[in-house]
């Protein structure tokens, strides 16, 4: 279990600094998770199964906001002008209306996705008398650095979607403005947006395969990031810190070998696979 204090013991000792003559622990703290971030971000390390909703006639989702919501539990009592509030998930400005038909709510409808969310906000109902609605709400969290993989389930069914560039998904799947269906084939847009196609014509589950952005290290909690890519962060953090204290010599120092631990980590963990030992056979 590697923790804040191990890195602060490596990256000090680099610096030839071990009683903070120097550089402040805050200082370190933070060129160490800046150096986590920049770690990430160059191998794509830290990744994260992410399950959400793609909502009826949202074709974008983006980064950070919310992406959908499934209504579950068995309902009564509801009444047309319950209403819906949202708290926590780290975001703000997430709205919605409810629809609510013989006693049930029978759908959530967003006049916005709200922006910031790293964790999926709470959904609670305020009524009058109803009782038994549950609401899960998903998003694609703003830590998001990228999308590799998606699937969406649809019944009993797991598919894994297609994934196009833009340019050909535009030209391909969005033809037929406004048609709707089961999506199939997505696409990321810009740096921090997802599209998909047909456009959802109705709420479906999805998971996202990605890769996020650390959360900054404190105290005694471990750092999420595996062992075997740990070694490249102090070399990167004892690189910020000479960087800002003007020793550009040995930052660029540090730099090279934070590049060439990448690469030497990159080379242990990138094996072969064999994805059937049968394949071929009669």
């Amino acid at each position: 279990m590697t923790t804040l204090a191990n890195y602060e013991v490596q990256v000090t000792d680099l610096l030839h600094d071990p009683n903070n003559q120097t550089w402040t622990l805050v200082q370190i703290d933070r060129y160490i998770n800046e150096a986590r971030r920049q770690l990430v971000a160059d191998t794509g390390c830290l990744r994260t199964l992410q399950s959400s909703y793609l909502t009826v006639a949202q074709e974008s989702y983006t980064y950070g906001q919310v992406c959908g919501a499934a209504i579950s539990g068995t309902m009564s009592g509801y009444l047309t002008g319950d209403t819906v509030a949202f708290s926590g998930g780290g975001g703000t400005g997430v709205a919605a209306t409810l629809t609510v038909a013989s006693g049930a709510v029978t759908a959530i409808t967003f006049t916005n996705f709200g922006s910031g969310y790293t964790s999926a906000p709470t959904a609670t109902i305020t009524t009058a008398g109803g009782t038994g609605a549950v609401i899960t709400v998903g998003i694609l969290s703003s830590d998001t650095l990228d999308v590799i993989r998606s699937s969406i389930t649809w019944g009993s069914t797991k598919a894994t979607m297609k994934w196009a560039v833009f340019t050909q998904f535009s030209a391909i799947y969005r033809q037929q403005v406004g048609m709707q269906g089961r999506p199939f084939v997505w696409s990321d847009y810009s740096s921090n947006m997802v599209y998909v196609a047909p456009i959802p014509d109705q709420t479906y589950p999805i998971e996202w395969d990605t890769v996020v952005s650390p959360v900054d290290l404190t105290g005694t909690t471990a750092d999420p990031i595996i062992n075997i890519y740990q070694s490249p962060i102090k070399y990167y953090a004892a690189h910020l810190a000479k960087y800002f204290d003007q020793s550009y010599g040995e930052s660029a120092v540090f730099k090279k070998l934070y590049d060439d631990s990448v690469l030497r980590t990159l080379g242990q963990v990138m094996t072969s696979r064999i994805p059937d030992v049968y394949m071929g056979l009669p």
